[in-house]
């Protein structure tokens, strides 16, 4: 059979962690004894770890479950850009040592298998390296639930989002721009629906919310654990700046394209291109590969904010706009199921088919109310949204499941 170099170079990386994995096997016996010594200290601890893929919401998830008495602590391999959010970032430990990096990695699973209560993970994987694209470890799996720790499965997007039921939802969707198949999400719809099983079955609970519970049968869908820290930096952050009333200057729309097949950013710059050729007063502002703190500067200057209008559910980029008291466009699917208080929701809808409409409406006739829509988007984050919100849901999402 020919294997392309590819195929070699995978099955070589396979080979790696696997051997990498080996001394775990003599670990963990060890570990479930001293567990099993120290049961009565490891309970008062209550240390709960946070890891997976290095969401920014991992980290802010940590500190609400912070409040409810937990010591909470957040991990990750690697990030993708320079932050202090989380408690530990490995990669930055190692300062730039790829082998010291792995030895962290192995290192941290063994210390969490040792104290930890309960971990937070994506369906895609934990703390340790995936032996297949987008697939949780089955040794992380199989530790967990041989040493008597919860397993908490949460969602992202990627880590559930498969080709097939993507489609099935009706266009436009996340498939519809996609040029990287297998890579941008686990997409494989066999493999994905094993994979969710897998982990269904060894934890103790799955969250999951908006159009990733398309993808999660039988996962708890009420938490909508996006949280915004409205007091950080003593309230600064996030201290709203509501547009301007009046049309005295052009339009200014903030798109954040990071994923740009996945958001429809040609769609938004089509439309904005045909605008000024028109001389319709309208401005579109990029803002990528830019630090959060230095992005939030961004969206503060907007009159308008566009999420996307293809995935069908907002990101978090839509709620900071909404904290910041600005106006969000947004392509939702299904408002009454995916939307936390629908009826009070203010997101405004984005449709790729009337787009150049939407958009010249509000740039013209309609720019007037955008400052109302602005201040209400701000009291649905004070709402439903902040820190002291979502840990309440939290409370009662661990009280039903027997966790406080």
């Amino acid at each position: 059979m020919y294997l392309s170099s590819t195929d070699i170079r995978q099955h070589v990386k396979l080979w790696g962690k696997l051997l990498c994995e080996i001394p775990l096997l003599f670990f963990l016996p060890i570990i479930w004894i001293m567990r099993n010594l120290l049961s009565s200290q490891i309970r008062r601890k209550a240390i709960s770890i946070w890891t997976g893929a290095p969401i920014i919401t991992v980290a802010k998830n940590c500190r609400v479950e912070r409040l409810l008495g937990f010591n909470s602590i957040s991990i990750v391999s690697r990030t993708y850009f320079i932050t202090d959010e989380f408690d530990y970032d490995l990669a930055r430990l190692a300062k730039g040592n790829h082998l010291l990096s792995i030895l962290y990695t192995y290192a941290a699973f063994l210390l969490v298998c040792l104290m930890a209560v309960q971990v937070h993970t994506y369906v895609d994987g934990g703390l340790l390296p995936s032996h297949q694209r987008r697939r949780f470890n089955p040794l992380e799996l199989c530790a967990y639930r041989l040493l008597g720790i919860k397993l908490l499965v949460w969602t992202y997007g990627a880590d559930v989002r498969t080709h097939r039921r993507t489609i099935a939802l009706g266009k436009p969707n996340c498939c519809t721009d996609c040029d990287q198949v297998g890579v941008a999400c686990i997409c494989d719809d066999k493999l994905g629906a094993a994979n969710y099983r897998r982990v269904y079955r060894a934890a103790a609970g799955v969250f999951s919310m908006g159009d990733m519970l398309e993808y999660t049968p039988a996962s708890r869908n009420d938490l909508f654990f996006w949280p915004i820290d409205l007091d950080a930096d003593h309230g600064r952050r996030y201290a709203p700046t509501y547009p301007a009333l009046g049309p005295s200057k052009p339009l200014r729309v903030v798109h954040a394209p990071n994923h740009r097949m996945f958001k429809g950013t040609r769609y938004l710059e089509k439309a904005v291109a045909k605008f000024r050729s028109e001389g319709v007063a309208i401005d579109l502002v990029l803002a990528e590969h830019l630090p959060n703190q230095a992005a939030l500067e961004l969206y503060r200057s907007a009159d308008l904010i566009f999420d996307q209008c293809l995935i069908g559910f907002h990101g978090y980029f839509a709620l900071e706009g909404m904290a910041l008291g600005k106006p969000v466009m947004c392509f939702v699917r299904d408002r009454q199921r995916y939307l936390l208080a629908p009826d009070e929701c203010p997101l405004i809808e984005a449709d790729v088919v009337h787009l150049t409409d939407q958009l010249r409406q509000w740039a013209t006739i309609d720019r007037a109310e955008l400052q109302s829509i602005g201040m209400q988007s701000r009291a649905y984050i004070e709402k439903y949204y902040s820190y002291r919100a979502f840990s309440g849901r939290l409370r009662k999402a661990y009280q039903d499941m027997g966790l406080m």
